[in-house]
């Protein structure tokens, strides 16, 4: 009786580790973040448009080109769906106040802070 009952519990407590266990993905996910500051032209209705995307020759360049794409839209929701259809989704939107303005509500301009995970799948070895 004493091994019956040492062996269901030996069988339980094992199953009930495999049960907890957690298998590592083997594809990785690269998270990219943008800071999209949004600012009014003077006397125009357009928009000003900067990306920072990073540091790194290759952020700054993709920035540049998405800022120069982005440049002279008229909506904030037109930023917004073009990002989205780049695969970036927004994280925060962050209002930032005039530095010469006194009056209370005055905006210099919007910053959007936006995400964009990326899948990468291993090649797999021949």
């Amino acid at each position: 009786m004493k091994r019956l009952l040492l062996i269901l519990l030996t069988t339980t407590i094992g199953f009930t580790a495999l049960a907890q266990e957690q298998k590592a993905t083997s594809s990785k996910t690269s998270t990219t973040y943008a800071y999209v500051t949004v600012s009014n032209k003077t006397l125009s209705k357009k928009l000003k448009v900067n990306v920072d995307l990073g540091d790194t020759p290759e952020q700054q360049e993709e920035g540049n080109r998405l800022s120069d794409e982005l440049y002279n839209k008229e909506s904030h929701a037109a930023i917004l769906n073009y990002m989205a259809e780049k695969n970036f989704e927004l994280v925060e939107t962050i209002a930032k106040q005039h530095p010469h303005s006194t009056s209370a509500g005055a905006l210099d301009g919007i910053v959007f802070i936006m995400r964009k995970s990326q899948q990468h799948v291993p090649q797999e070895e021949i």
